[in-house]
């Protein structure tokens, strides 16, 4: 699994990195494919990773999205999967930037929750309907959804909330 091809390589290599997107939907169950692998590591190790990956693959130019202000962003291609690495995920909003904050990793891999407010600050209402089935039937841990939302603008707050208000503080 490339997952642990990466782990390895970021290991080996001193860099801390964490997986998330639809890769970690995919490890949830929650989709059957992953279009490609998101890494997000903090900036003091992206130029380290994106070494690693620039000899281990291919590194692809990118034209950046008006809306993504992320400080470090990269893509590759690394035995033919996709991989997208990030540090200092930003992005516009309506009404202000979203700053998504370092969360610790569980085995490697980002939070569900993390990903109802980015997938929310991207647009990207089919995922968030995903993780919202899916929190129907297994625990949502608020502090993370409240720790991602405690900058935030508030449009993004409002939205958030008001999708997830039924499964909030039961």
């Amino acid at each position: 699994m490339m997952k642990a091809k990466l782990e390895t390589l970021c290991r080996l290599n001193g860099i801390a990195c964490r997986i998330g997107g639809s890769t970690l939907l995919r490890h949830h169950g929650l989709v059957e494919t992953a279009n490609d692998l998101d890494v997000f590591v903090e900036p003091d190790q992206f130029e380290r990773l994106d070494n690693v990956l620039r000899r281990a693959g291919e590194k692809l130019d990118s034209t950046p999205h008006p809306d993504y202000m992320t400080t470090y962003f990269g893509e590759y291609v690394f035995e033919g999967v996709d991989i997208d690495v990030m540090a200092s995920f930003r992005m516009k909003c309506t009404d202000g930037i979203y700053t998504h904050p370092f969360m610790e990793p569980q085995d490697g891999w980002m939070r569900l929750e993390e990903w109802v407010v980015l997938y929310t600050v991207m647009g990207r209402a089919e995922k968030v309907d995903l993780l919202h089935d899916y929190f129907q039937t297994v625990p949502l841990d608020e502090t993370v959804i409240q720790t991602c939302l405690k900058r935030a603008p508030a449009s993004i707050v409002e939205s958030v909330t008001t999708r997830f208000r039924d499964l909030m503080k039961r």
